[in-house]
């Protein structure tokens, strides 16, 4: 997750602000005045970890445009933002593979979209809360547990043979 990894961006001496697109492959790391540029470089590259580099200036120049035209940059505490979006878009994104599988009318699909919000929502308030992951790949790990949950508020409503239907079928329908 990527607050965590800007909290601990922020902490280093030197470091001003950092921020983050949409992403979270490119980051910003503002400086104070006056703070050692290399060292806050060196620090920043260590947080990050392997595999991530200075951009060069051709490229630099290109997010920062982006960035000026309206592409988002997150801190920390705007960053949860961002996992709700994601938890959002995610929850339409199954709702149609389910109705793909279990031929689901529109309002079916309205409630059950609803039902893995509230679900991926809880999730993500929950991760959040104990300081994030090291990687995104705790939604996968999660998922069936996330699945069941968001089933079993669909059992009042969508009756005991499609329910269990349902809760067959959500958990295959986020893959890696």
């Amino acid at each position: 997750m990527l607050a965590p990894v800007l909290a601990r961006l922020d902490a280093l001496p030197g470091v001003a602000c950092s921020r983050t697109e949409a992403s979270g492959r490119f980051f910003l790391i503002e400086l104070h005045p006056g703070a050692d540029a290399s060292l806050a470089e060196e620090r920043s590259m260590a947080v990050l970890g392997r595999g991530c580099r200075r951009l060069g200036e051709s490229e630099s120049e290109s997010q920062l445009a982006a960035r000026g035209a309206g592409d988002p940059w997150l801190a920390a505490v705007e960053v949860v933002t961002l996992s709700f979006v994601e938890g959002r878009l995610l929850s339409v994104r199954i709702t149609a593979a389910a109705t793909r599988e279990l031929d689901l009318s529109v309002e079916e699909q309205e409630r059950l979209t609803e039902a893995v919000r509230v679900e991926l929502f809880a999730a993500l308030q929950r991760v959040h809360a104990e300081g994030g992951r090291p990687s995104s790949g705790w939604i996968y790990q999660d998922w069936p547990g996330i699945a069941a949950a968001a089933a079993e508020r669909c059992r009042p409503w969508l009756g005991s043979e499609r329910a269990e239907a349902l809760a067959r079928a959500l958990p295959g329908l986020l893959a890696r």
